[in-house]
Order: C-alpha cells, then structure tokens, then sequence
C-alpha cells in the first residue's frame, strides 16, 4: 500500500521505458548534465587537491633545498668528527689544527707533565673560538685549565685574546 501524494518505487524496466520515450534532444541533454556532474566531481575531488598539493611543493621545495645545501657542511664535519672519533688526539694532529684555523703564528702547543700546554698571543676571540669549542666537544679531550684575557684596546670592535690552556686527552696522553 502506497501512501497518498507517493509514487511507488521505479524499477529498472520502467526507467528503460522513460528513457526510450525521451526525445533525442533530451537525451542528449541529460548524458551532458550527467558528465558534467562526473567532471565536476573529478575536479573537486581528485585533480584539484593534486594542483594544490603541487602548488604548495613549489614553493615549499626551493625553501628545503635551501635548507639541505647549508646544512650539508655541517653534516660532512659531524661525519669526519665522528670519523676521528674512533682516532685518539695527537699532539701533531692539534699542531696540524692550529695550522690549518691560521692560528699557527699566535698559538703555541708543546707537551708537559703528560698534558697539552697552549700558549695564546693576542688572537682574535672569534677565531679561537671558532677553533676551540669543536675541539673541546670531543669526548676524547679534557680541558683542564682555561686562563684567557682580553689583550689590547678595550675600544677595538674585534677583541684578542691571550693566555694559557691545558688539556689532555681522555684514556691517557699521546704525544
């Protein structure tokens, strides 16, 4: 029993026999409508979030690229830190250091008491600094006694620094 004001469910014969009453102007009609819905559908749904997500990409891949390139020198010494970590500190290899930062002629290094004693002449803070913090990250290093002072004009923009370090490699020393 159907109630009033309802039509009863429409079965697949009968939408057939619609669709062959329909005109073919009509029909034309509604397999247009029809594949317009299907390509706006595929347009919201699908194609329109990829362009998004490609948007977005290029913008965000020139930041990373960016990002890797300046990250990559610090990853290459981390990679030959740890590299030497399996080698013990030598005194060669701190005079070779001292070298190779450009501190050769204002840093000296010699071995007493089992201990690296250096000796700083007016060097500027920035490069000793620049040398020394990484080297005395090494687990293999003991700083032993650090005295520094700033030397010459208090009013000079770079500051130097002289004065005495000692340290010492950790499981023992290597001369």
């Amino acid at each position: 029993m159907t109630a009033p004001g309802l039509r009863p469910a429409v079965s697949l014969d009968g939408l057939q026999q619609r669709w062959q009453r329909l005109a073919a102007r009509e029909r034309a009609m509604l397999l247009l409508m029809a594949a317009a819905i299907v390509a706006a559908a595929l347009w919201l749904g699908w194609l329109q979030p990829l362009l998004k997500q490609r948007s977005h990409w290029q913008v965000e891949l020139p930041r990373l690229r960016a990002q890797s390139a300046a990250l990559a020198p610090l990853l290459r010494a981390r990679e030959q830190q740890r590299q030497a970590h399996g080698q013990r500190p030598t005194l060669d290899g701190l005079r070779q250091q001292i070298t190779a930062a450009g501190l050769a002629g204002s840093l000296q290094i010699e071995m007493r008491d089992g201990r690296w004693h250096l000796q700083v002449r007016s060097v500027p803070a920035d490069a000793l600094w620049n040398w020394l913090l990484p080297l005395l990250a090494d687990p293999a290093i003991e700083l032993q006694q650090l005295q520094l002072q700033r030397t010459g004009d208090a009013n000079m923009p770079a500051a130097r620094i002289s004065g005495n370090i000692v340290m010492a490699a950790n499981g023992g020393t290597h001369p």
